[in-house]
């Protein structure tokens, strides 16, 4: 996989910057991006003004939609519509993102990683202010999906820093939490928050007292639910069972590696 994303006849052809940018970002992406879940070689690109997804793998028919821009992802990312987001999410219809960030000096890829499907719940979805009377489309609500509330296992990297992640890496990355997939959006977003919470911990190993510590923040994330302490055992349980926690005694945990 080459990371130059340059193209002389995109160049020589296009002379708005974002515009130049966003062609080959995109041509890049077809080109030198595999599928992350099956490895399969070639990414096909939607017809452009397709809604949602930007590319498929015709293998595993995993949807993806690229983001790219020149900066560093911070905290959030400005998305499209809110309810229509809520709604996919809630119909398990989302597709896969991934975030690309490349040089304008070397038009190089920087940085490049992607969050899987499965890890896209209400808990990172933030409401937007309505577009002002005066707006072109007075009313319309956007959304930001929160970076930041998402746990680093839900990251899933390719290039760091110009650097390749070996393809298997990716893949066994990838496949680590996919059983997140299987579950409706509920379970899937108490399965994100949790892993949050745990990764705050900062610790390798870590108590179910601990874990309590963090129930009034879990509780406005699920304020329809009233027993969260016994919400939180469960998601830990679920969590041994998918491979990712040891029980290492009574009320204690390991994060495997």
């Amino acid at each position: 996989m080459k990371t130059i994303i340059y193209n002389k006849n995109v160049l020589e052809k296009y002379h708005s910057k974002s515009q130049i940018a966003r062609i080959l970002s995109e041509n890049w992406f077809e080109k030198e991006m595999y599928c992350p879940n099956c490895l399969h070689e070639e990414l096909i690109k939607n017809p452009n003004n397709t809604k949602v997804t930007d590319f498929v793998c015709d293998y595993c028919n995993n949807e993806f939609q690229l983001k790219a821009q020149s900066k560093p992802f911070y905290s959030k990312v400005v998305d499209g519509a809110f309810y229509p987001m809520i709604n996919s999410i809630q119909q398990n219809a989302t597709p896969n993102f991934s975030f690309m960030e490349y040089s304008f000096e070397n038009w190089k890829v920087q940085n490049l990683f992607f969050i899987p499907k499965f890890f896209f719940t209400p808990s990172i979805i933030e409401k937007r202010k309505p577009l002002s009377t005066n707006a072109r489309r007075s009313g319309w609500i956007g959304c930001n999906v929160l970076l930041s509330k998402i746990p680093e296992l839900g990251k899933i990297k390719v290039i760091e820093n110009e650097m390749h992640f070996p393809e298997k890496e990716v893949q066994r990355n990838w496949k680590r939490l996919s059983f997140m997939d299987k579950e409706h959006a509920g379970k899937r977003a108490w399965l994100s928050d949790i892993l949050y919470c745990i990764q705050q911990l900062n610790k390798k190993e870590f108590t179910l007292d601990e874990m309590y510590n963090w129930e009034d923040y879990l509780s406005k994330l699920h304020p329809k639910n009233y027993n969260i302490k016994p919400k939180i055992r469960q998601q830990l349980q679920m969590l041994r069972d998918g491979g990712i926690l040891e029980f290492k005694s009574r009320g204690a945990y390991i994060i495997k590696k």
